[in-house]
């Protein structure tokens, strides 16, 4: 241990102002401890957020969208499938229809989203099998294809005053609907509630409804499919395999991944993080202030120990070292407490769900938490800095004091 540790070290453990002395470097220490967990809380929800919320969409969504396929037959398809499957990076795909409709069930109607899929094919595609809290997927496939059955989110189906067997009328948005006196009547179905998901996400849980292809093609007047959903090997490489999608599947089709079909969403919960982070930065740039002041009344008290320091030979670099050093092991104190208490609140959080939250909201409707360790040692790092600098003038100004005047006033 160099002389300069020891003495900054001693300077810590024993002042001569006694209760005051000691509360400044327990509010130097605390106010860095401080920022730094609320920055690890912070950078834990929102990563939390996006990753739940990502979670949640591509159970429901698949990676890559084809679109152009409304007037494809079943052939057509068929072999757009078998290029598109083709594609490298691809792992499965399956047809679906997706439109807006209306629903109704006594005196409750909502619009809803009505979806049209092959279950089997769309389990290889998206998470939506695990969704089902009700109910069961082979309503929709098979020789119960034909029949008119439909799967509700949860929401939904409280918001229309529906369970498990009840009847729900969903009208056809049919361009050929015939004309009558007050203009279009449209075409009404009853279909039998067959099930019941629970996504977890409001948007869809709040809105979707599913129905089999087949019974979807007549609702919506669809000959083919809306679309073909594509499922990648790797989700983060869906943006760049999309255009390879695109040009195998051929000029009049064109493909979204989910990255460009949630893009303001995610832009949005990325925009929120980098603020937060500024602004919690701002409290531990404020709490380096408190290491500042306190260095300068170390610097104050010890003055007559730095002239004498001087006449033995300590050179100007040794003293700055020493009052650097007593701001470092300040800040370092702080860091490390502070990333341990960060840490601890963000497991607490994540194991406990003690913050509920309205869904219709925030999409999700627990806290979601996730502590990425990349972010903590960011934050760690950048603390470090921010503190280690704040440490530079105080050092600077104690180096400058007159030995003589040092011992003769001091």
């Amino acid at each position: 241990m160099s002389y300069e540790l020891s003495i900054s070290l001693r300077y810590l453990r024993t002042k001569r102002h006694g209760l005051f002395a000691v509360l400044t470097t327990l509010i130097a220490i605390g106010s860095v401890t401080l920022g730094v967990a609320a920055l690890i809380v912070t950078l834990s929800v929102m990563n939390g957020f996006r990753a739940d919320i990502q979670e949640k969409t591509l159970g429901i969504s698949p990676h890559i969208m084809l679109f152009g396929t409304e007037n494809e037959s079943a052939v057509a398809l068929k072999i757009l499938k078998s290029r598109v499957e083709g594609v490298a990076g691809v792992e499965s795909s399956a047809p679906f229809i997706y439109g807006q409709t209306l629903a109704k069930s006594g005196k409750a109607a909502q619009g809803i989203v009505l979806r049209g899929i092959l279950p089997q094919e769309e389990f290889k595609v998206t998470g939506v099998e695990k969704t089902l809290i009700a109910g069961a997927w082979s309503d929709l496939e098979g020789k119960n294809a034909q029949e008119k059955i439909v799967i509700l989110g949860r929401e939904l189906a409280r918001n229309m005053g529906v369970s498990l067997g009840s009847d729900l009328l969903i009208f056809s948005p049919s361009e050929s609907a015939p004309m009558g006196a007050m203009g279009a009547i449209p075409k009404v179905e009853s279909y039998k509630v067959g099930g019941i998901f629970q996504s977890g996400f409001y948007e869809y849980d709040s809105n979707l409804a599913m129905v089999s292809l087949e019974n979807a093609r007549r609702l919506m007047s669809v000959k083919g499919a809306t679309a073909i959903g594509v499922k990648t090997r790797d989700l983060s490489r869906a943006e760049r395999i999309s255009s390879k999608v695109s040009d195998a599947a051929g000029m009049k089709y064109w493909a979204r991944s989910w990255q460009s079909m949630n893009r303001n969403l995610f832009q949005a919960l990325k925009l929120e993080k980098i603020v937060m982070t500024l602004i919690l930065t701002m409290i531990v740039l404020v709490a380096s202030f408190t290491i500042i002041s306190n260095l300068i009344l170390m610097s104050i008290e010890k003055t007559r120990d730095i002239g004498i320091l001087r006449a033995l030979g300590a050179s100007r670099g040794s003293i700055r070292k020493i009052f650097f050093m007593a701001g470092a092991i300040l800040g370092t104190a702080g860091i490390a407490a502070g990333t341990v208490l960060g840490i601890l609140i963000s497991e607490i959080l994540k194991r406990t769900q003690l913050i509920r939250l309205p869904q219709d909201v925030y999409y999700v409707d627990k806290l979601p938490i996730l502590t990425q360790w990349t972010d903590v040692a960011w934050v760690v790092v950048g603390a470090f800095i921010i503190t280690s600098i704040s440490s530079l003038y105080p050092a600077r100004q104690a180096a400058k004091v007159d030995p003589v005047e040092a011992i003769r006033y001091g």
